[in-house]
This record gives C-alpha cells, structure tokens and sequence, in this order.
C-alpha cells in the first residue's frame, strides 16, 4: 500500500536519494514552491543508499531536482495527464523554477536513476497491456490508428495507462474488431500511436506510461522506423487528417482545474493525508491486534507545505498562464 517514489537531489557534483511512501501521484507537490520547497521536502524524506530505488513497477513517480545544472525532471502526478492541465502547470512550473529546464521524465525511473549514471537491473514483466476498447468517447483513452496495406485508416481508442504499442507488430493482429474509419473524442488521449504499415512506421506519444517505453521502441519494433513524440498528440492528429477530431487545449481551464486541485490537496489536514489516515487506523487496531506495526516509511510522510510567500508566487504564475492565454485569443 501506498504511492512510492525517489527524489533525488544534485549538488555540488554529488547526489543523494530520498524515498517517499506517499508522493508517487503528487510530486507536484514537492515543486509549485521552487527549489527551496523542493529541499524542504528532500529533508522530510527518508535518506536511502544509492542503490536502494523504487522498482520501477511499484514507483508511482519521482524526480530529479539538478541545482547544479538548475535541471528538473520528474514523474507522477494525476494532473499531467489532462492535456490542458499539463501544458498549463509545465508553464506555470518554468516560471516558479526561473532558469531552470523543466522536464518530463517519460521512462519514469529509469531515466532518473540514467540521469545520475545508475543503470537499475531490468524489470521483468510480459510487455502484454491489456487490448479493451475504453468505455466511450468522453473517458480517457489511449489511441491506435492505423494505415493498413491497402492505404486504408482505422482507429481503435483503448484503455489507458500503458502503451499499446509494448506488443510490437504483433499489434496489427490483436487489435479489437474491425476499427473504425473516422473518430471524434470529447477527451484528448493520454497516449497513442500511429501506425503506417506501407511505410514501416510507427510514431507514438504518451504522458502516463513510465515503464520505459521509448527506450525500449527499437527492439519492440525492429524493422521499423519509430519516432517518439513525447507529449504532442498533434503529431498523431496531423497524421490522420480530418479524420481524428479532439478538443483544443484550455490552458485557463486547465490551470483553473490544477490550481483548485493543488490547493484543497497540499494544504489538507495532516488526519486528511494518507500518513494520517494510517495512523487512524493502526490506533484503532492495536486494541484488536497485539503487536501490529505499522512501518515507519507509512507514517514518514506528513506533508510539506509551501510558505505563505511561495504559495503567492505560484498563483501568480497561474495567473499569468490566464493572461497569455487571454491576450492570444
């Protein structure tokens, strides 16, 4: 139980790794504030050994804050995967980080362990996601579309979360039914892929998929020329023509949504937070279960809040994401 993650922290030509038992889907918490919420929260953390990472099937997210280089690459964090939401709060986050490249850490964590030169052990796992058309046009989906031999486009939307395309060319043969020719989606995908059998091309793009997934295209799809987009779906859309239609981005939405969400969570209750609602429930057993130990990484995590000043210099990068976005209208 829980939603781990590493930070790591780059100074003075050295690194050191901390573990978070809680963080994995709020690292944003860590970074609204700038570089110095973002030690604050490193101090919170338990300090580990540098081989001691998260496997990556259990991490949940992560980041890397480089002061020496002023880098940020990160992970993990439920927001980043509405489009409006990301491409406003990657805004908002160059702004509270002036100087710094921000970035998104695509392979999850091992393209933070690669980037202090640790190479972790391989994570075994079939490289089979499920194949299921998601629920409808209005949920968030992952999209395959294809141009077959004879010139001709389909569109399969799929349930989210890992790539589809980990199945390689066998893909062709394990999609669901026959596709359809034209789709319009009331959501921007998290991810997708398009396929162009006659050129021996694939081009894909993702926000939620951290198992390594452009590293591993090469091998996956040997034989072919594979592209990685990182988030721009207008690639795939710009593929497809007319027949793909999506909703545009709405930044003022999007940090609307982000900056409320933000809010009501990084400065909940510490008997609000996962840490508390633990603690809860181990005094409400130990009178039930003699010698019950909850373990000191469930408890570590109590929340560090940005200070008033901080908390002000995110809003008003929000609102200067509301400005651009008025004055470009």
């Amino acid at each position: 139980m829980g939603n781990r993650a590493n930070f790591v922290i780059v100074k003075d030509g050295d690194w050191q790794l901390y573990y978070s038992h809680w963080g994995g889907c709020r690292m944003l918490d860590a970074l609204i504030g700038g570089p110095q919420l973002a030690l604050r929260y490193a101090a919170s953390l338990r300090r580990c050994k540098k081989d001691e990472w998260c496997d990556p099937m259990w991490a949940d997210g992560g980041a890397v804050v480089d002061l020496d280089r002023c880098r940020v690459l990160f992970f993990g964090e439920p927001l980043m995967m509405e489009m409006s939401e990301r491409r406003a709060l990657m805004s908002v986050l160059a702004t509270v980080w002036p100087g710094y490249e921000i970035g998104w850490a695509y392979d999850g964590t091992e393209e933070l362990a690669d980037y202090v030169g640790v190479q972790l052990r391989p994570v075994d796992w079939d490289r089979q996601p499920t194949l299921k058309l998601a629920r409808g046009r209005k949920h968030l989906c992952h999209l395959i579309s294809v141009v077959d031999g004879d010139g001709k486009l389909r569109f399969w939307p799929l349930w989210w979360h890992l790539s589809k395309a980990w199945h390689g060319p066998a893909l062709l043969d394990k999609l669901p039914g026959p596709g359809i020719s034209r789709i319009r989606l009331g959501k921007i995908p998290e991810g997708g892929a398009h396929i162009d059998v006659q050129r021996k091309t694939l081009g894909a793009w993702q926000t939620a998929d951290t198992m390594g997934f452009f590293r591993a295209l090469p091998e996956l799809w040997a034989g072919w020329r594979t592209e990685v987009w990182e988030d721009r779906y207008e690639e795939q859309v710009s593929r497809c023509g007319g027949a793909l239609r999506l909703p545009e981005v709405d930044p003022i939405a999007g940090i609307d949504t982000a900056e409320t969400w933000l809010r009501e969570r990084v400065f909940e209750s510490f008997e609000d937070s996962p840490a508390g609602h633990i603690a809860q429930l181990a005094g409400s057993l130990a009178p039930l279960a003699p010698g019950f130990v909850v373990s000191s990484d469930a408890l570590d995590d109590c929340g560090v809040r940005p200070t008033a000043s901080e908390w002000a210099r995110f809003r008003e990068a929000c609102n200067q994401v509301r400005c651009a976005d008025a004055q470009s209208a």
